[in-house]
């Protein structure tokens, strides 16, 4: 991926690389970057390549890259970075964490700089996840701007789990996963009741989607939305060396912001919301949005689900009784049920009372647990 910038250039804003934790507002924590800085202008290398990839690069592996003149870590090394003299004459400036790695590489003619980018991803890139895991970008809000994670999670095809959903609804997920590179319509909505599955919907949607559009998954919505302008930009402008390549913005469980009331609630949250779907905040980005809530349909504010705007709106639905008898005959359990049954339900009533707990609390398991359980793990 080639990235190439002149840094003589000021009508440009370059997105920031790398896994993004700001916390350089104490001296040390910004010497890396400062010296870095301060050789460039020194020596007058006007030309400065970028690239970020999925990788790793502890201080060890990077004393085999080039000369190291500081670096920055954590006590397991697991956040790096680190400021570097090439034995091409380039400058590198390197900050990994997470499984991802962000360079710039400072040199005095494009092709240096393009080459030393080309040297280091070889050094530092890992293999893509497995195919039964996806990479998410977790995002939060950081002292200036947007604070990013990134983890692999489980991530099952579709096909897989096409018969947990009820025939409308798995028509309607078929249809929206076998979208690429939507025309029009960037907003997607899912609406349902706890336990009807569409935790597990979304990670085999970013699963399938994987190959053309990345998963961002946004822990708090409110912050993105309500508060100035950099967090936005940083989430917007991600991965933008890439051109062709869509992202997906995921706000779970974010219904208060498209409520029929949701100007009085949120303020101009849904305003920024709907500016990044179609307005100007999106145009250019590849962006799409999808929002799950447990609200019903009369509950949501009518701008959200405009014709055109919406790339989707499913309403995630409890299984009629004979969907649900079908379903409970196939995992073995014969006894029926004469009522609508969601999936987590029908969990439980398969697996009995000892199994159920597990069995619904797979079911339930959100995108934001999935990066707790990273940290605490």
């Amino acid at each position: 991926m080639d990235a190439c910038v002149n840094n003589t250039r000021s009508d440009r804003r370059v997105a920031a690389i790398g896994p993004r934790r700001h916390t350089r507002g104490t001296s040390l924590d910004a010497l890396p970057r400062a010296l870095f800085v301060a050789d460039v202008l020194k020596r007058g290398l006007a030309h400065i390549a970028r690239d970020q990839f999925r990788g790793v690069s502890g201080p060890d592996v990077l004393d085999r890259c080039g000369t190291l003149v500081l670096v920055r870590c954590d006590r397991e090394a697991a956040e790096v970075e680190a400021y570097l003299r090439l034995p091409s004459g380039a400058l590198a400036l390197i900050d990994t964490g997470y499984g991802h790695v962000g360079i710039e590489i400072a040199a005095n003619t494009h092709q240096a700089a393009r080459t030393a980018v080309e040297q280091l991803r070889r050094a530092l890139a890992v293999d893509e996840p497995a195919s039964d895991r996806i990479s998410v970008a977790f995002w939060m809000r950081g002292a200036s701007g947007g604070d990013v994670r990134h983890r692999d999670i489980d991530a099952a095809p579709f096909v897989a789990i096409a018969q947990n959903y009820p025939r409308r609804v798995r028509a309607a997920l078929e249809r929206l996963i076998a979208t690429t590179a939507p025309e029009r319509g960037r907003l997607v909505l899912w609406r349902g009741e706890p336990g009807t599955g569409k935790t597990h919907a979304l990670r085999a949607l970013a699963r399938a989607w994987a190959p053309w559009c990345s998963a961002h998954f946004i822990m708090d919505a409110e912050e993105l939305l309500g508060h100035g302008g950099a967090y936005m930009l940083d989430v917007l402008t991600w991965e933008q060396a890439d051109e062709e390549r869509w992202r997906l913005l995921i706000l779970e469980d974010a219904g208060e912001l498209i409520s029929a009331d949701a100007r009085a609630v949120t303020g101009q949250a849904l305003s920024r919301l709907l500016n990044v779907a179609d307005g100007l905040l999106g145009q250019g980005t590849r962006t799409l949005i999808l929002i799950t809530t447990n609200e019903p349909v009369g509950r949501l504010h009518a701008a959200a689900r405009r014709p055109g705007r919406c790339l989707a709106d499913i309403e995630f639905t409890a299984f009629p009784p004979a969907e649900a008898n079908a379903w409970l005959a196939a995992h073995g359990h014969p006894e029926p049920v004469r009522n609508p049954t969601a999936l987590a339900d029908l969990y439980a009533h398969a697996c009995g009372t000892a199994v159920a707990t597990h069995a619904v609390a797979d079911v339930r398991f959100g995108f934001a647990q999935a990066l707790n359980s990273h940290n605490n793990g």
